[in-house]
């Protein structure tokens, strides 16, 4: 079953679980598709898409005509879309944004997105990595809003300025990976689609994921951020 966050004359807004493929496909059981199909009883229309292992609002059209002009406001960020993530490492900012152009099936795209430094945590864990051996990592919590929407982005962008995020297994530090899964029992990427913000000012929530709050609760800051997630920062 999936929760269903929100709901209009056109579209579905559910809250999607880590693990779990948005759509069909070759090798693919279940998927976001074919469950909200049999929850709704009509085969609903990705508007957008959200990697297997991420967690969070996903849209879903109740027909073509609702999934061609959602997308359309996808496309022109009339929608905004606002993700967590914790990451290795600190951004040198509290505030910034990245700019990279990414390639796409190799054509280069402006990709813009821009993040906030949440909370840092000096995580207490034996790691053995480029730079020697040490007794604690650093970890970031990170919200982020995409500028655009390439594939990948919040990922390839963190990656690429020394901020992966833990339980990457494409563009992560993976031998940090294997330690936290060990350790921690890290099992999903730690990345959130925690809000959308419709064009005419709806606010659309989703749950913060089990996995993100069983890494999380660790934190000093746990109380703030579990209230944070609730109510906005």
């Amino acid at each position: 079953m999936l929760d269903i966050l929100y709901q209009n004359d056109e579209i579905v807004v559910v809250d999607k679980p880590a693990g779990l493929a948005s759509q069909p496909g070759e090798a693919v059981g279940a998927s976001v598709i074919t469950l909200a199909e049999a929850e709704l009883g009509f085969r609903p229309y990705p508007v957008h898409r959200l990697d297997k292992e991420t967690a969070g609002c996903m849209i879903l059209a109740k027909n073509k005509e609702a999934a061609s002009r959602w997308s359309d406001l996808i496309a022109t960020r009339t929608i905004r879309k606002v993700y967590w993530a914790v990451c290795s490492g600190e951004p040198e900012t509290a505030v910034g944004h990245f700019d990279d152009v990414l390639k796409v099936n190799g054509r280069p795209l402006e990709a813009h997105t821009k993040y906030r430094r949440l909370a840092v945590y000096s995580f207490p864990i034996s790691f053995t990595g480029a730079t020697g051996t040490a007794s604690a990592v650093n970890v970031s919590l990170l919200e982020l809003e995409l500028g655009t929407g390439r594939m990948h982005q919040i990922r390839r962008h963190l990656a690429m300025h020394g901020l992966p995020i833990l339980g990457d297994d494409k563009y992560g530090d993976f031998a940090l990976n294997r330690v936290l899964h060990k350790k921690k029992n890290l099992k999903h990427l730690l990345l959130w689609a925690r809000e959308l913000k419709l064009y005419d000012g709806t606010i659309i929530q989703s749950k913060m994921p089990e996995h993100f709050s069983l890494f999380l609760r660790d934190w000093p800051d746990w109380s703030r951020i579990e209230a944070w997630s609730c109510d906005g920062t």
